[in-house]
């Protein structure tokens, strides 16, 4: 895809976002080990508004939600006739913040639910019901305030069914649906996919470099070392467990039911159940 325009790096939080945009990096620089301190700027992040202030020359502080929402939809109308863009977003699809003409594909990360609570619970720093809660709540929306979010613009989440079906539903352009367990259990094959998809280098030797390079450990070893400008105050750290299933250790029955309660009929659309 050399055409100018974006292509939106999607998915609800804790989904494995960074991890994705990891492999892209380092398939992107010769399959390097990736710098971490560099992702948010090769990589941006489509709510950050250090990166909204920069291509639009705007002070966001001052501006209210309304006028934010403007000003973003603005300034990826702006980005899309300049380059080629690969943005990272957590907000659900919604045609007047994410213009179509603006759009070329997306690509959208989902992870089960139920893993995704314990690991929304410990960045946010609320216990594992309010964080349950929270997943079902159509109107969530985050960045009103407190230390984990100050630096982005408000974003509308809402709920985890609803931010799925939001974009693999209604999003325009060619859409690529990788789910993190397969990318664990099948990095070779997941990875190529995705490289396929963006047009970046395939052939299998390029693409298992990639790999070990953005290995669960190497990337928590990174942290460890350099730190990781994207992990939230409230976090240890930002590379927690890198694996699917830990549900069944973190969760009680009730709260693993109360998720698929509220979400069952997507779960089984991806094959979570």
């Amino acid at each position: 895809m050399s055409r100018r325009g974006i292509i939106w790096l999607a998915s609800y939080p804790k989904s494995g976002n960074t991890w994705m945009r990891c492999l892209i990096s380092s398939l992107q620089s010769g399959a390097a080990v990736v710098d971490l301190d560099t992702l948010g700027r090769s990589l941006p992040y489509a709510a950050s508004r250090s990166w909204l202030e920069q291509l639009v020359d705007v002070d966001s502080s001052d501006l209210v939600p309304t006028e934010l929402r403007l000003l973003r939809s603005s300034a990826y109308r702006q980005c899309a006739a300049q380059s080629l863009e690969l943005l990272k977003v957590h907000d659900r699809y919604d045609a007047t913040l994410f213009p179509a003409d603006a759009t070329l594909a997306t690509v959208y990360i989902v992870r089960d639910p139920r893993d995704i609570a314990p690991s929304w619970a410990d960045q946010t720093n609320m216990d594992l019901d309010a964080a349950i809660r929270q997943m079902c709540d159509a109107g969530l929306t985050v960045s009103r305030g407190g230390p984990s979010f100050r630096t982005q613009t408000p974003q509308w989440f809402g709920s985890w069914s609803g931010h799925v079906a939001s974009w693999l539903q209604r999003a325009p352009g060619p859409r690529l649906l990788l789910r993190y367990e397969d990318l664990l259990a099948q990095p070779m094959q997941e990875t190529t996919r995705l490289a396929e998809f963006l047009g970046l280098p395939a052939d299998p030797s390029h693409v298992a470099r990639a790999v070990a390079a953005c290995r669960f450990e190497t990337l928590r070893s990174v942290e460890e070392r350099h730190g990781f400008a994207e992990r939230s105050p409230e976090q240890a750290r930002f590379f927690r467990q890198g694996r699917a299933g830990a549900w069944r250790s973190a969760l009680t029955t009730q709260q693993a039911e109360r998720l698929v309660a509220d979400h069952g009929v997507v779960m089984d659309w991806l094959g979570y159940r």
